[in-house]
C-alpha cells in the first residue's frame, strides 16, 4: 500500500460485498465512502457491517464516509433507461417516478426547480456527458432538447450551469442520512454542495447537540459560491474534497486544472487536509486497464500533496472495482517511490509556511528532525491531534501513530503519511513504547532503524527519544 497518499472507495452494487471489501483492504484501501443518495438503509448497514469485520480481520483502522446529497437537484426513479439522441425532445415532470419506453418522460421531485428555472437554462447531468436545454417552461413541467447523446437513469444529479438553486443546505433526507452516520458510528460526513462557512456551522452545531462532535466534516467544493468562499469553508470544515465531477458541470471544462491546483494549494497552506474524486480512472468503469491520460492525471494529483484520493463510480458500480483500486495503487507506489521527492520539497515548503501555534511549532520541529537524521517517525497520540499537525505539515518519512482510541485511528487513517497502530495503554509513558514495538512487530521499523519517537502533551512539557532499534 501507499506510504503517504491513501486511497478511498466508494461502495455500492459493484463492491458492497465482504469478498470485494476485503480484498481492497489487502490492495491498500484506507477509507470508505457510503454515497447517502444511493441505495438505503439495509444496503449501507450491510456495507458498514463489512467494513468493520475486515478492520477486524486485518487489524488496520478503516475509515467510513457518509456522503449527504445536499442541496441538489436529482431525477426520480425511471423504471427503464431513457435515451435521448441529439436535437430530441423530452419532458421533465414534477413527481418522484416516471415510466421508460418510448415517452420521453423524466420526474425531479423537488417543485423549487420548476419555480428556479428558465428558458434557455442548459441542465447538465452525469458529470457533464448529459445536456438539455429548457426550451419551454410550465408550472409543473419543463420541455426540453437534447444537446448530445444521453441516457437518463434514476437519481442522477442534475446541475443548472451557471446558477446555484436556493435550497436549505441540509434536508429531511440529509437529517435521516446523519442520523444513521451518527447510530452507525461514521467517522466522516460529507457535506454536498457547500456554499459558505455558514453550511458547515449548521451541520457542525447539530452534531454539537447530539453530543457527537468527534465525527469530522468534510466540505465538498463543488460549486461558485464554495470556491468564493473557500477560505471561510476551509477555515470551519476538517477536510476538503476537489469534487472534480461536479465542478465540471458548474465551470467549463477547460478550467478545472487550475480550480484542483488552487484548491489543493490552499489547503496546504491553511493545513487542511484535502482530497481529489470524481473520474480518476472512469474509463475502468467499463475497461480493465486505464488510459494513459488517466495514469497521468493520478499522478498529477499525487505530486500536488494530495491526502487521499477518492475512486466513486470504478468501484461502486463499475464492472473492475479491484482492478481500479489495484491499478490506483501501483500509480501511487510508483510516483511515491520515483517522481514525488522532486515534488516533496515544493509541498512541504508551502504546507510549513506558516507556523502559528507553538504545537505546530513542536510538530514541524519534531518532523524536521527526523526528516535530517533519515529516521522513521513513531507518535503515540491519544487525541490524534499531534500526528495530524505532523501530516497537515507533509512528512517526507513515515509515521507510525499509536492510539488506544479506534475511533481516533479511524479518522487519521485517510490523512498523508499516517500508518494508525491500535495500542492497549493507560498512558503516553506506556503508549509510546508500546507503539515502537507494535510497528516492529507488523515489520514497519526494523532492526538497526533509526527512530524518533514522541508524543504530545498540553504545552509546555513535551517528550522526544531518539533511538536505534536493536535486538
Amino acid at each position: 500500500m501507499p506510504t503517504f497518499v491513501k486511497i478511498i472507495a466508494s461502495l455500492g452494487p459493484a463492491s458492497g460485498n465482504s469478498a470485494t471489501i476485503f480484498s481492497m483492504v489487502k490492495q491498500g484501501v484506507s477509507g470508505f465512502r457510503i454515497n447517502f443518495s444511493h441505495g438505503g438503509p439495509e444496503d449501507w448497514t450491510k456495507y458498514v457491517d463489512a467494513v468493520r469485520s475486515a478492520e477486524a480481520r486485518f487489524g488496520r483502522a478503516l475509515a467510513l464516509i457518509g456522503d449527504l446529497q445536499g442541496p441538489s437537484i436529482r431525477i426520480g426513479t425511471v423504471e427503464q433507461p431513457i435515451a435521448l439522441k441529439k436535437g430530441e425532445a423530452a419532458k421533465i415532470v414534477f413527481g418522484g417516478g416516471a415510466k421508460g419506453g418510448n415517452e420521453k418522460v423524466i420526474p425531479v421531485p423537488i417543485q423549487r426547480f420548476f419555480e428556479f428555472v428558465d428558458e434557455g437554462d442548459i441542465l447538465v447531468m452525469d458529470d457533464g456527458r448529459t445536456r438539455l436545454r429548457i426550451s419551454e417552461v410550465h408550472p409543473d413541467y419543463v420541455e426540453v432538447v437534447a444537446l448530445t447523446d444521453s441516457t437518463i437513469t434514476s437519481r442522477k444529479a442534475i446541475a443548472i450551469y451557471g446558477k446555484e438553486i436556493d435550497l436549505p443546505p441540509l434536508s429531511e433526507k440529509d437529517f435521516a442520512n446523519i442520523k444513521f452516520a451518527l447510530e452507525h458510528n461514521l467517522d466522516y460526513i460529507g457535506l454536498s454542495y457547500v456554499r459558505s462557512g455558514s453550511d458547515v456551522d449548521i451541520l457542525r452545531n447539530y452534531l454539537r447537540r447530539a453530543g457527537r462532535e468527534d465525527v469530522g466534516i468534510i466540505a465538498k467544493i463543488e460549486t461558485k459560491s464554495a470556491v468564493k468562499n473557500l477560505d471561510e469553508i476551509m477555515e470551519k470544515c476538517d477536510v476538503v474534497l476537489v469534487a472534480r465531477g461536479d465542478l465540471g458541470m458548474n465551470f467549463g471544462l477547460e478550467e478545472i486544472h487550475a480550480l484542483q491546483s488552487s484548491i489543493v494549494a490552499k489547503a496546504l497552506e491553511n493545513r487542511r487536509p484535502v482530497i481529489v474524486a470524481t473520474q480518476l480512472l472512469e474509463s475502468m468503469v467499463e475497461k480493465p486497464v486505464p488510459t494513459r491520460a488517466e495514469v497521468v492525471d493520478v499522478s498529477t494529483a499525487i505530486e500536488m500533496g494530495v491526502d487521499a484520493l477518492m475512486l466513486t463510480g470504478e468501484t461502486s458500480v463499475g464492472k473492475y472495482p479491484l482492478e481500479a483500486v489495484s491499478w490506483l495503487t501501483k500509480i501511487a507506489n510508483f510516483v511515491e517511490k520515483e517522481t514525488i521527492r522532486g515534488s516533496l520539497k515544493v509541498i512541504a515548503e508551502k504546507a510549513r509556511s506558516r507556523i502559528d501555534s507553538l504545537p505546530v511549532m513542536f510538530a514541524k520541529g519534531v518532523l524536521e528532525l527526523a526528516e535530517d537524521m533519515n529516521a522513521k517517525l513513531v507518535v503515540f497520540s491519544v487525541h490524534g491531534n499531534t500526528a495530524k499537525r505532523i501530516s497537515t505539515l507533509r512528512p517526507s518519512v513515515p509515521v507510525y501513530v499509536g492510539s488506544p482510541d479506534v475511533n481516533i485511528l479511524r479518522k487519521l487513517a485517510i490523512l498523508w503519511g499516517l500508518q494508525p497502530l491500535y495500542v492497549e495503554a493507560q498512558g503516553y509513558e506506556e503508549g509510546l513504547p508500546k507503539t515502537l514495538q507494535r510497528a516492529i512487530e507488523l515489520g514497519y521499523v526494523s532492526y538497526g532503524d533509526l527512530v524518533v519517537a514522541t508524543y504530545g502533551l498540553k504545552e509546555p512539557k513535551q517528550r522526544i527519544e531518539i533511538q536505534r532499534v536493536v535486538h
